[in-house]
């Protein structure tokens, strides 16, 4: 039995900060208990806590250490996205500063904390044991170009509707009522929504207010990890899971992602692209059998 608490991230975890590299001071929560370390790196507008009803079952017998990017959760904003590749540069960075004797690490993570994931992998890969790409972003080459075009057009339907959202509302309980079941939180399982609630966003004395500002999620959103130079360099087992539902450029990008590198494995499990927060617990079982039995070679 688990007896980690369902939705109290802070009671189970302590925190940590981070000066290293450049940029604002960064923020997380972790768990040493001596056992392997699970690196964790969250989705665009999220932070470590909103995955905790996924994330406290691979506690129970794993340490855990989750860093919150720039502008989400804990850490500090800047005043404009550092962009991307400082985020690739400074991820290792807090790893070496902060997780210092716990390397190889299990890299974790989902959407672009997944991207961002392999590519810190792929060019430090002394750091991981082994990853578990989480429906990572893996944009295929045309629907990039694509991208890039939407950005200089300012067409991009994704960015432009963070820069629209809602980020402001009088109340815990009204923050709940108007997620509940709406958009990308659709079929969340109500403490995961709740997590999101009081971890992703924080009371400013007149409310509850995004976590992380607009313009930081929409930068994100425009300017995504471009992968597949970085596939073949990973030498560790991969674990790629993507949602039976979720974007249908994913299951032809984990195919790719397969035939660039062997050490991938695909799995397709129920649910969109946030299944960890629809059912947490069949997510975790699902990471927990490929942890089970990947292995691990140094210099592989």
């Amino acid at each position: 039995m688990n007896d980690l608490p369902a939705t109290d991230f802070l009671q189970a975890t302590t925190p940590w900060q981070s000066d290293a590299g450049d940029g604002p001071t960064l923020r997380g929560r972790r768990r040493d208990n001596g056992r392997p370390l699970i690196h964790f790196l969250h989705g665009n507008g999220f932070c470590g806590g909103v995955y905790w009803p996924f994330l406290r079952t691979l506690a129970s017998d794993h340490a855990l250490f989750c860093q919150d990017l720039e502008g989400h959760g804990a850490s500090d904003a800047p005043r404009r996205y550092s962009g991307t590749r400082a985020i690739i540069e400074r991820v290792p960075q807090v790893i070496d500063e902060q997780c210092a004797g716990a390397m190889p690490m299990i890299g974790l993570g989902h959407s672009f904390g997944a991207a961002v994931t392999l590519a810190v992998a792929a060019r430090r890969p002394e750091l991981f044991r082994t990853l578990v790409l989480l429906d990572p972003i893996l944009i295929p080459t045309p629907s990039w170009l694509g991208l890039k075009l939407a950005n200089r057009l300012g067409r991009n339907a994704i960015a432009n509707a963070a820069r629209r959202r809602r980020d402001r509302w009088a109340s815990r309980d009204e923050v709940l009522g108007r997620l509940r079941g709406r958009g990308i939180y659709a079929g969340w399982r109500e403490d995961a929504l709740a997590s999101f609630v009081d971890y992703a966003t924080r009371d400013d004395g007149d409310g509850r207010v995004l976590c992380c500002p607009r313009e930081i999620e929409a930068a994100i959103f425009e300017n995504p990890v471009y992968p597949w130079r970085l596939i073949r360099q990973v030498r560790c087992p991969v674990l790629f899971v993507h949602g039976e539902s979720s974007y249908p450029f994913l299951p032809p990008a984990a195919r790719r992602a397969a035939r660039l590198n062997p050490n991938i494995t695909v799995r397709t499990i129920p649910g969109g692209h946030c299944f960890m927060q629809e059912d947490p617990d069949r997510a975790a079982a699902v990471v927990r059998e490929f942890l089970s039995a990947a292995t691990w070679e140094p210099g592989r």
